[in-house]
């Protein structure tokens, strides 16, 4: 639980680490001690008290008035009749909160807007301010707070540098002008496809475009596509496989083309001869998103099919995005996917009609390669069946649950899986009942407990639930340890071995028996290489670059560089990551090792 601030007795508000205690009320009252002036406007000033008080966080603006001679190079950059827009350099520039206190980031760039009578209208000028935040992240434009001209006596809006000096709309993380780089685009685009149907499609898509992290639509001509090659093909699509010449466009400060970039070429036959339903019915609900969107449209010369054009991270079957985005490693298509198990249907059937219902509705509900198919199983595929108590069993499923292959991109058998079968004894009378339970182990009701499909008794009849449990983790074939088969199926993890090679291998102790005991004790307490730390002694010796970022009464907290570096599991094998980045607690008098010292660990 938070302490309580030693100055005000409230309560501190943790941002980011227990020494950066940061106490609202404390901090507030030191800004306007230090920092803050003032408008000489009762109304103003209400304001900006207002608006300090909204800060519920380090990471929040502070709210100011800020005397108009702080500001230098301004210079006008959009003026209608009701507001101008300056670009400045704020010289003392906003307050940042950094190792408990605040400090400013000199010679910031900020927009000054100013509204017309805004002396007059001060009611309409703070509803105008209130539209803007002190939230740092968010989409909503960042307010800094407010100014007056010396001279017109106006008051004036302090915003962050998020606006475009062209034309006052508001930029992207990239620097990204909705407004003018669509304007640029427009200009910039020569290619037509000689359509007026087609180019005012391509046009009305380029004006959907929100942001810079959005794909730029086109016409492409079709002489752009080298190395082209069919990979699928149905009655109604071919799908290719092709390398764009020029490229797709990117930005980052500026518009450029990749060159050669690989993409997914999708025809639609006949496409031609109905262009409109093609544009509405094909392309027009396709995002332009860079991780699932659509590029543009082409035309092959040779047969007039149109061609819708996708990023390569889009299955090369269907067109579709994969499931997994651009990570092409797995390549992990869900409705291919679907299609593929769909056909299975065929191949089994339990000869009643609610499970069939349920098993195919469970599969269908598959979306990544990490799901487990639910199946029917038939009873002749186990093997070595024991009765582990009444109505239990376990087995060996001959030819095993269904996994997907990263490697071959397809499903396939773990043969002689270790299982186990629960009864449930009249089952076959009782329907509705029986698929109860079933549901339950599928919607994670039992814990611990997963499911892996249905079968059914010859002789009585009774149906099955097939199930993977926890005592029926296989053991390890060096230490008779059972595994942790939670962590991954597919890679047996011991933690009893693992944790003796990490000893043998790795690791330093303090030559204090009640500190090794306690490190022992939290090593043994790891139930997942990946996601654990591997708690350990580490010789001082180890650590570099030590640098103080802060201190209290009972500690002090420098950042340091730690040589060898955080133990990692990856591909069956421990490595270090090394020049790990560390802060260090020194904790004062510890050396006298107690319970208290070992508790804050």
């Amino acid at each position: 639980m938070p302490s309580p601030c030693k100055r005000c007795g409230e309560k501190y508000i943790y941002t980011h680490n227990a020494n950066n205690e940061w106490c609202k009320p404390c901090q507030i009252n030191d800004l306007k001690n230090k920092f803050l002036s003032w408008s000489d406007n009762e109304k103003i000033d209400d304001f900006i008290q207002e608006m300090q008080n909204k800060i519920v966080d380090y990471h929040d603006i502070i709210f100011e008035w800020i005397p108009f001679n702080q500001f230098r190079d301004i210079k006008e950059i959009v003026k209608n009749d009701f507001i101008t827009f300056y670009s400045a350099i704020w010289e003392d520039g906003p307050l940042n909160y950094d190792n408990n206190g605040y400090e400013r980031k000199r010679n910031k760039k900020v927009f000054l807007k100013c509204l017309y009578n805004s002396l007059y209208i001060i009611n309409e000028f703070l509803n105008e301010v209130k539209t803007y935040s002190i939230k740092k992240q968010g989409d909503i434009p960042k307010i800094f707070g407010i100014s007056q001209d010396l001279d017109t006596k106006e008051y004036i809006m302090v915003l962050d540098d998020e606006y475009c000096e062209k034309c006052d709309e508001s930029l992207d993380e990239y620097r990204w002008c909705k407004s003018c780089q669509i304007n640029y685009l427009e200009k910039i685009f020569t290619n037509l496809s000689g359509n007026e149907v087609i180019d005012d499609f391509v046009h009305g898509m380029r004006l959907k475009m929100e942001s810079s992290y959005e794909s730029v639509f086109e016409w492409i001509p079709y002489d752009q596509f080298d190395d082209i090659k069919e990979i699928s093909k149905d009655n109604f699509n071919t799908i290719y496989l092709a390398k764009w010449r020029d490229g797709q466009l990117y930005y980052h400060d500026r518009w450029f083309r990749k060159p050669d970039s690989k993409i997914i070429l999708k025809y639609l036959h006949n496409s031609q001869n109905y262009t409109t339903e093609f544009l509405n019915n094909e392309v027009k609900d396709y995002s332009l998103d860079k991780l699932d969107g659509v590029l543009g449209i082409s035309q092959d010369p040779s047969t007039n099919d149109y061609i819708i054009v996708f990023q390569y991270y889009h299955c090369e079957k269907c067109g579709k995005r994969y499931t997994n985005g651009q990570d092409m490693n797995f390549k992990w298509c869900t409705s291919c996917q679907i299609n593929y198990l769909e056909k299975n249907f065929t191949n089994w059937s339990s000869g009643n009609e609610e499970i069939d219902g349920l098993i195919q509705k469970m599969q269908l509900k598959i979306d990544s390669m990490f799901d487990k198919v639910f199946e029917w199983i038939p009873y002749n595929q186990f093997s070595n069946i024991d009765e582990v108590e009444e109505g239990e069993f376990s087995a060996i499923w001959k030819d095993g649950p269904l996994i997907f292959d990263y490697d071959k991109k397809e499903w396939i058998r773990k043969s002689d899986k270790k299982v186990g079968l629960k009864y449930l004894y009249d089952s076959q009378s009782n329907i509705g009942e029986f698929l109860n339970e079933a549901k339950a182990y599928l919607e994670d009701e039992l814990e611990d407990i997963e499911i892996h499909g249905i079968s059914q008794d010859p002789n009585t009849n009774d149906y099955i639930i097939v199930l993977w449990q926890n005592d029926s983790y296989e053991s390890c074939e060096k230490c008779g340890e059972e595994y942790l088969n939670e962590f991954n199926e597919d890679n047996k993890w011991c933690r009893k071995c693992q944790m003796d090679e990490i000893n043998n291998n790795f690791l330093d102790w303090s030559g204090d028996e009640r500190i090794d005991n306690f490190i022992q004790e939290l090593q043994y307490k790891i139930d997942d290489p990946i996601n654990n730390i591997i708690f350990e002694w580490i010789p001082y010796n180890q650590f570099s670059n030590i640098k103080l970022i802060g201190e209290g009464g009972f500690a002090v907290v420098y950042s340091a560089i730690w040589r060898d570096g955080l133990l990692k599991y990856s591909n069956n094998k421990w490595t270090r990551t090394s020049n790990t980045k560390v802060a260090l607690k020194y904790l004062h008098n510890s050396q006298n090792i107690s319970d208290g010292f070992l508790n804050e660990v």
